[in-house]
């Protein structure tokens, strides 16, 4: 819902009699009967999936060969015996998942509320839908003895008279609440600042129809396990944004809607090396060539 319908629908509200007004207060029901928009049902929901396009092999070959030393020792004595350092098996590119959701929440409730208005210092009696609001002043409820006493030097002195005001009770109030927010997580649930830093520079990315739709001639491509799902994202996501409103007594719509909900596949290059018996594998990230542990 755009921010110009969302004020047209408060504004509808406003407007209405006060026979709508009951029916639509009638209507209302409690936090969990109000729910619209697509973020509770989750499987309602469409996923895109990008692949972030990666670097060219021979780019994150020559990487790999650089700082292969560095995989079994301190660099300054392994830097003469990088030679001896052998490729296991050819490298491979796997794409690790992050989901990407964005939304927002928006409630519509009713709250009770007991207004209190003073009136000027002239006025004897108040008149509200027919009916004679009692006047109360301040100086009747229990007060402190220090703020007796300058409440009545304030009336000798100064010929000031005591605020009075009259209270209305039972008064139902139409209010509002919006919060938007997104999550970005990886395979395993947890936030990831280095690819959020990633993600601001805009790395080129591939539309992909289904997951494992990425092929290559030049190299063998994987996806890592998905267990993290998009029943998960949109949890976490309800998580932060979800709210029910801290007072209330009837809620008129309780929408959270998911407005996107991407599965971002993040290429890493894998080779594995051999020294002196031991084999150990390199990661080198797909985009920046960072190495990855």
């Amino acid at each position: 819902m755009s921010e110009d319908e969302r004020l047209a629908k408060i504004k509808d509200l406003l407007d209405s009699t006060v026979a709508e007004f009951e029916a639509v207060f009638k209507s209302a029901g409690t936090f969990d009967q109000s729910r619209v928009g697509n973020g509770w049902t989750p499987s309602s929901i469409s996923v895109q999936t990008y692949a972030i396009e990666a670097m060219p092999l021979n780019e994150a070959a020559k990487i790999a060969e650089s700082r292969k030393a560095r995989l079994f020792g301190p660099v300054g004595l392994m830097r003469f015996r990088s030679s001896r350092i052998e490729s296991v098996a050819p490298p491979s590119l796997v794409y690790f998942p992050f989901w990407r959701a964005k939304g927002y929440h928006e409630c519509f409730y009713f709250r009770g509320k007991t207004y209190r208005t003073t009136v000027p210092d002239d006025v004897i009696a108040i008149q509200v839908d027919g009916r004679i609001k009692a006047l109360t002043s301040d100086a009747k409820a229990k007060r402190t003895l220090l703020r007796r006493l300058t409440a009545t030097t304030r009336h000798i002195l100064f010929d000031q008279i005591e605020p009075r005001y009259f209270t209305v009770e039972n008064a139902t109030e139409l209010a509002y609440q919006y919060r938007e927010g997104s999550v970005l997580l990886n395979w395993e649930g947890k936030e990831d600042l280095s690819m959020e830093y990633l993600l601001e520079k805009k790395p080129r990315m591939q539309r992909l129809e289904k997951r494992e739709a990425l092929e290559s001639d030049a190299i063998d491509v994987k996806f890592a396990s998905l267990s993290f799902t998009a029943e998960n994202a949109v949890q976490a996501l309800h998580s932060k944004v979800v709210r029910p409103p801290a007072v209330f007594n009837k809620i008129l719509t309780n929408r959270y809607e998911v407005t996107e909900l991407h599965l971002l596949e993040l290429p890493v290059y894998l080779f594995r090396f051999r020294y002196l018996g031991r084999e150990k594998e390199l990661r080198v990230h797909g985009v920046t060539g960072e190495l990855l542990r």
